[in-house]
């Protein structure tokens, strides 16, 4: 094969994913879903074809940092899994993600290099692989609402609901100009709060709830529990002086919270980037979108599995 193209999806917690142990390993399950613009050009690119020397670039830039090694590291356990040791050249582009691109870059990257090696494997070992390279890359590989969940202390993840059972969960972002926080910077911090063990303790109960609203399809409640899970996290963040919501995301929060007791059915979430996801159900888009005219909002829908294009 010449060379092997993959295309992923961003993802966002619904129930947060912070904090890892080593080899990025969370420190509890979580649930997320992969989401992108209403025409799919927010998304990784990821090109993988043969070369005379091994070349990485993201962005057109090489990436050295810490996540720069989970990816080595993805490279690495494909070639040996597959037997191969040829150079490689892989040129990774993203478009238009506003919360973090490591996900998405994991999960096209193992797929794509699944297909260049001919491995054929399952998307629980393509998990597996991909996780070294970001702890949340399940929610790009398997799209939709998919969660992360260990089994005899080992990771695993799974699809709850394919992207196309969810459409009546409409979503605008709205992307801030604040600096951001590397997401490393969180995870590494949020697990030295006081209350941090009592925060693992509490999620499983909290996802257990989620998953029960979710059989039940009572979105509404599934969206209540999703702010209630981002208003402990940031709330975790802020006692830290790690602050990712700043003033005018802030305010849009507290908005947010003040229609809803008006009335409108709409929720907010925020990951690690200076970005505002605002969710609402179908029949009140119109309403939310008037609500939310003056933040330009950009309208969002949750995405399929990555894919070879």
């Amino acid at each position: 094969m010449e060379h092997s193209t993959a295309v992923a999806f961003p993802g966002l917690p619904i129930i947060f994913a912070e904090g890892f142990k080593s080899g990025r390993v969370s420190m509890h399950g979580h649930i997320s879903i992969a989401l992108t613009d209403l025409h799919e050009t927010v998304k990784t690119e990821t090109v993988v074809s043969s070369s005379s020397t091994d070349i990485f670039h993201v962005d057109r830039k090489i990436l050295d940092s810490g996540r720069g090694k989970g990816m080595a590291s993805i490279i690495d356990l494909m070639r040996r899994k597959a037997d191969r040791k040829n150079p490689l050249k892989i040129l990774s582009r993203n478009h238009g993600i506003l919360s973090g691109s490591s996900d998405s870059g994991a999960a096209a990257l193992v797929l794509s290099l699944n297909n260049f090696f001919r491995t054929d494997f399952s998307l629980n070992d393509l998990h597996s692989i991909a996780r070294h390279g970001s702890e949340t890359a399940y929610r790009s590989l398997y799209g939709g609402l998919s969660e992360y969940y260990f089994s005899h202390h080992i990771p695993h993840a799974r699809c709850l609901l394919h992207a196309e059972e969810l459409r009546d969960i409409v979503i605008y972002a709205i992307p801030f100009n604040y600096p951001r926080y590397n997401a490393d910077v969180l995870h590494m911090n949020v697990v030295q709060h006081p209350h941090y063990k009592k925060r693992v303790l509490s999620v499983e109960r909290r996802a257990h709830e989620f998953k029960s609203h979710l059989i039940e399809r009572d979105f509404s409640r599934c969206l209540q529990l999703m702010e209630d899970d981002a208003r402990e996290v940031h709330g975790m963040f802020e006692d830290l002086e790690l602050s990712v919501r700043k003033e005018k995301m802030l305010e849009l929060c507290h908005n947010i919270e003040q229609w809803r007791d008006n009335g409108l059915e709409c929720f907010w979430n925020v990951a690690g980037a200076s970005a505002v996801y605002v969710f609402t159900l179908r029949k009140n888009k119109n309403k939310v979108f008037k609500k939310l005219a003056e933040y330009k909002p950009i309208e969002y829908k949750i995405a399929g599995p990555a894919r070879i294009v």
